[in-house]
């Protein structure tokens, strides 16, 4: 029997959009990646059509738009083909472009869909010329204050540490470090959280258990998960000078 919130959620549509590192260093942990990134599609699946999926790469060569706010059950599986990490990482420009794609197509509905934001990196930023941290920061208050939902995955570094240094200021209970060879296991944890969100609407779901960061191997968030509220503002970063600034791409991301 569903309790009152499950009856009042159920049918809300979900859009639930993955910004993934195909970074240089993401070869090494390439199959692994593909593998558990497909195995995280199939949990999502079994929340049906009620969930918009959106999958956004990026490296410095690129950021590519590989759908958005399509019915998850009509996404098809990542192939070892489509991915080919290379380059380096402008997590700053990526994140802020997948927010504005999700964001646009989140416009164009009349209902008030929930929606969740994964990011996933292996590396800290070290390239993005188009935004900041401060212009990073304040999107992501800005989405939290209309209810959306950030989650923030980490491979083989502090990702509470890498995400602020980008500008990510989020709760570390949505935030996870995991050991490089844990793909599959994070990326399974994380599905069931975000399903169970999309099913249930209760954003408590999307906290990672400590369990689950045992099973993945996180060595860093637990000191963070008792500090105080997060930091209003971001950690100050040296903003990229004017004249080697690149105009916005956001018109890259086009739906």
């Amino acid at each position: 029997m569903m309790n009152r919130l499950e009856i009042n959620m159920s049918n809300k549509t979900t859009f639930v959009s993955f910004l993934l590192d195909e970074t240089g260093s993401m070869q090494s942990i390439k199959d692994d990646t593909v593998g558990g990134f497909n195995a995280y599609l199939d949990t999502l699946k079994k929340g049906g059509d009620s969930i918009l999926f959106s999958l956004v790469s990026f490296n410095s060569s690129k950021t590519l738009k590989r759908y958005v706010a399509e019915p998850v059950t009509t996404i098809q599986p990542l192939s070892e083909d489509d991915y080919q990490p290379h380059a380096m990482t402008p997590l700053i420009d990526a994140a802020v472009k997948i927010i504005t794609a999700t964001d646009e197509a989140v416009s164009q509905r009349t209902d008030e869909p929930n929606v969740v934001i994964v990011m996933q990196t292996d590396g800290m930023e070290n390239v993005s010329v188009e935004y900041t941290t401060t212009d990073l920061a304040l999107l992501i208050k800005e989405k939290e204050a209309a209810g959306w939902q950030f989650v923030f995955l980490g491979a083989g570094l502090d990702a509470f540490a890498a995400a602020r240094e980008a500008g990510i200021v989020i709760d570390a209970s949505r935030v996870v470090s995991y050991d490089r060879q844990m793909s599959h296991e994070v990326f399974a944890a994380t599905a069931a959280n975000v399903e169970e969100y999309a099913r249930s609407g209760d954003e408590k779901n999307l906290v990672f258990s400590h369990a689950q960061r045992a099973q993945v191997g996180d060595k860093y968030t637990d000191q963070y998960l008792d500090a105080t509220a997060p930091e209003t503002t971001p950690p100050k970063k040296k903003r990229v000078e004017k004249k080697d600034r690149r105009s916005s791409t956001v018109d890259d991301i086009k739906l």
